[in-house]
């Protein structure tokens, strides 16, 4: 019997630890060692995560999968042409003693994944009414404080999600994506920037550590959330980069 298709959607909390660094390609490690030592634990569990799901889709290990990554632009498999499977998105957030990594796979549909924390120091309002539509803005506004802050970090990352759906970029998709909540879903009012007038929008609201996450995927499918985080004993960054010298 076929398998029904589905995305698979992890997150784990990072590793500060850096513990499966010697997955990494050495342009991972050239990336990893270029970075500030609080990113690197969500960089290196999102990316080894990301590794061992397409190894098994693959039939390769994690440090076999051929990814290929140009500046800040989109991960991409070597020698795969776009819109071919497996789909893949990829998230984090948070500093290295309090990181957090995602990882959604699917060979079903192109997708696009977010997460992020609730922020309570930011003026969201301000933000929101200069990026966000202004039937969005309405909406913020007349929300007490907290339940507008958690819609506008849920909105953000429903936004970001698009953005890396449609290899877009940030600031046109805040305003261009516009959504409205009814009967216990998100929904497009309009088109997105690139053209599709309808997304499967998938959210989830994580309250122990205030994690706001959305999937957004082109066809409707169902999404299988696997969500343990479990704070790590913070240690030094153990940083070894065994990327090859010049």
């Amino acid at each position: 019997m076929k398998q029904e298709a589905h995305i698979k959607f992890r997150i784990r909390a990072a590793d500060p630890a850096l513990g499966q660094q010697h997955l990494l390609s050495d342009s991972e490690h050239d990336r990893l060692a270029g970075m500030h030592e609080g990113a690197r634990p969500a960089f290196v569990t999102a990316r080894t995560m990301l590794r061992a799901e397409l190894g098994a889709y693959m039939g390769l290990t994690a440090a076999a999968v051929p990814l290929e990554q140009e500046g800040a632009g989109r991960i991409s498999i070597s020698g795969f042409q776009p819109g071919e499977p497996p789909f893949f998105s990829v998230s984090h957030t948070g500093a290295a003693e309090a990181g957090i990594a995602a990882v959604a796979t699917t060979d079903a549909t192109p997708i696009g994944i977010d997460i992020q924390q609730v922020d309570h120091v930011i003026d969201w309002r301000r933000v929101a009414e200069r990026r966000f539509p202004e039937r969005e803005c309405s909406l913020l506004a007349a929300m007490p404080p907290n339940e507008g802050r958690l819609l506008f970090f849920t909105l953000w990352a429903i936004k970001e999600a698009c953005v890396k759906l449609e290899d877009g970029t940030l600031m046109p998709y805040l305003r261009g994506v516009e959504v409205e909540f009814g009967n216990g879903q998100f929904r497009l009012v309009a088109p997105t920037p690139r053209g599709l007038e309808t997304v499967s929008i998938f959210f989830h609201y994580v309250p122990e550590f205030e994690l706001a996450v959305a999937c957004v995927s082109r066809d409707p499918v169902e999404v299988f959330l696997d969500c343990s985080i479990e704070p790590p004993t913070p240690k030094p960054d153990p940083l070894s980069n065994t990327a090859s010298g010049p």
